[in-house]
């Protein structure tokens, strides 16, 4: 949809996403976004262009996140979801989700001016194929939205799961194709550098490898290989 360039600290992260979300006319859209940008400017900014957030909650946000914690521990869920285990790399994961209703005035009155209404917990656990220690992870989410039904609900649930998904392929960018380490305070060089990157990553997953370093490894060893694999891609 758009994109714009930080100078790579986290607290120029948050006006750059305003920017983008404000240039690409998003904020009427639903948006997920990590925790870094529960602050009441950025949610304020979707809230009065009527769309929706879901957006995460961590333990820096205190007040907050005490209130969720009691609040899942104490209340009975509005709705819920079990989704099947999933094996995969090894592992089998299984998530858990719950729905609760924030009562306006229970709630800071900066968050109040937000439309903050819903809670979401995920609980994620994760067992080993090898017969290790199994473990288990709790996350808190915070959104406009409103739901009454299940589906509604499972709205939600499902967005926080691709939401994730969009954070794994910004790790497999970083790790993978080392983004993080390259610095260029030149526009133009960053744009085009993160496109090519993006190509990069849709040709490797048509490939479905078990591990994109170890594929790209592959390819430089194996020229010819890498030759023949673009030119069925059509891309020579």
């Amino acid at each position: 949809m758009g994109q714009t360039y930080y100078n790579g600290t986290k607290e120029s992260e948050r006006p750059a996403v305003r920017k983008l979300l404000d240039s690409s006319k998003l904020c009427s859209q639903k948006i997920t976004l990590e925790a870094l940008h529960l602050v009441p400017k950025t949610l304020d900014a979707i809230h009065g262009a009527e769309g929706t957030y879901l957006v995460g909650l961590r333990s820096n946000q205190a007040h907050l996140y005490r209130y969720c914690f009691c609040k899942a521990l104490t209340d009975r869920a509005d709705y819920e979801r079990i989704d099947e285990p999933q094996r995969a790399h090894g592992r089998l994961d299984q998530r858990s989700y719950a729905s609760y209703a924030l009562p306006p005035d229970a709630l800071a009155p900066r968050w109040q001016k937000v439309g903050m209404g819903t809670l979401i917990v995920v609980s994620r656990s994760r067992k080993k194929l090898d017969g290790s220690q199994a473990s288990q992870e709790t996350c808190y989410y915070v959104s406009n939205a409103l739901p009454t039904s299940q589906a509604e609900a499972g709205e939600l649930f499902d967005a926080i799961r691709g939401h994730w998904l969009v954070e794994v392929m910004h790790h497999q960018r970083d790790v993978v194709l080392g983004e993080d380490r390259m610095k260029t305070g030149i526009q133009t060089i960053s744009r085009i550098m993160s496109s090519l990157r993006t190509v990069t990553l849709n040709l490797l997953r048509r490939l479905r490898p078990k591990s994109m370093a170890a594929q790209i490894d592959e390819f430089a060893d194996r020229f010819q290989s890498l030759i023949r694999f673009l030119t069925q891609q059509m891309v020579l």
